[in-house]
């Protein structure tokens, strides 16, 4: 496949910080175009964000968003193999792994630089990096396995979902890291919103738009849609959501409530702290657990 051109998103921003852009890589944020055939670079940090922008953008906005999210962890199971995107704190690490999950075929990782002149660059780690049982030998091979993957993966379209293909997202709520122990299984709509049947899940229009009526997902119940259209393009969102079991569901349901997970937990950390967010374009200070931040949020 050859690369695509960059899409640039200037206007995307994470909830909170509506004047504040984001860099990706030490670079305004950018994503992949993959209708186009035009070569450019392609690396780890525009790939995986487009991988996982397509498949839903509050999923960019947890990778991008370390104050609220300790951990991510977003897979796309398969018949015949298992791929895997996550953040530890300044840590990615994505790969394949076995059809069952539990086996890494290939695991690639990269550090993001916290500060400094380079604040925000993403750092081949050999130390976590492994091809087999064997560990990737220096930075270059990782960039070459890193591009070589994301090309087949970008290919493939694997934010799509088809028969016997399910898409998991997980998180860990970064003011109390490993309440969750790996993170719990949510729905990247109810991140920063709470759940609600008012509005379409996947285009957000309702009642102030002329809409009548919305129809409700006849298994669950938890997401309503204006269109058959926009449920078909939700599905592979939702499919993970609609399949889990009452109290699992019941679980994300309840501690989203409050105006999303953002907003659990509103007592929890200390307000007014400068964020370590690097990949804000200029330094910002935390959001409460509310979701609000204090006035004269900007440190810089």
């Amino acid at each position: 496949m050859a690369n695509n051109t960059l899409i640039p998103l200037p206007s995307f921003r994470l909830p909170d910080y509506p004047d504040t852009p984001l860099h990706l890589n030490g670079a305004p944020l950018s994503i992949l175009n993959t209708t186009t055939t035009t070569t450019t670079t392609l690396t780890p940090a525009t790939g995986l964000s487009t991988i996982l922008y397509n498949w839903h953008p509050n999923t960019l906005s947890a990778l991008l968003d370390p104050d609220a999210w300790f951990s991510l962890t977003w897979t796309r199971s398969a018949p015949q193999q298992t791929i895997e995107i996550g953040r530890i704190r300044n840590q990615i690490t994505f790969g394949t792994l076995s059809a069952d999950g539990t086996t890494w075929l290939l695991m690639l990782s990269y550090n993001i630089v916290p500060s400094g002149p380079a604040r925000g660059t993403w750092v081949p780690n050999c130390g976590e990096s492994m091809q087999g049982c064997d560990f990737v030998a220096g930075p270059e091979l990782v960039d070459e396995l890193a591009q070589e993957l994301l090309t087949r993966l970008l290919r493939e379209r694997v934010w799509e979902t088809g028969k016997g293909v399910v898409h998991r997202f997980y998180v860990e709520y970064a003011a109390m890291e490993d309440v969750w122990g790996d993170g719990i299984a949510m729905s990247p709509h109810w991140l920063y919103e709470a759940p609600q049947l008012v509005r379409c899940t996947n285009c957000g229009c309702g009642a102030e738009d002329g809409l009548l009526a919305l129809k409700r997902c006849g298994r669950c119940g938890t997401a309503a849609y204006c269109s058959d259209w926009c449920q078909r393009v939700d599905w592979k969102v939702h499919k993970h959501i609609c399949g889990m079991s009452l109290e699992e569901r019941g679980q994300a349901l309840r501690i989203s409530g409050k105006g999303g997970l953002v907003a659990w937990g509103e007592r929890e950390g200390v307000e007014g702290e400068e964020s370590a967010n690097p990949n804000f374009e200029r330094p910002q200070r935390k959001r409460r657990r509310g979701g609000v931040r204090d006035e004269g949020c900007s440190a810089g």
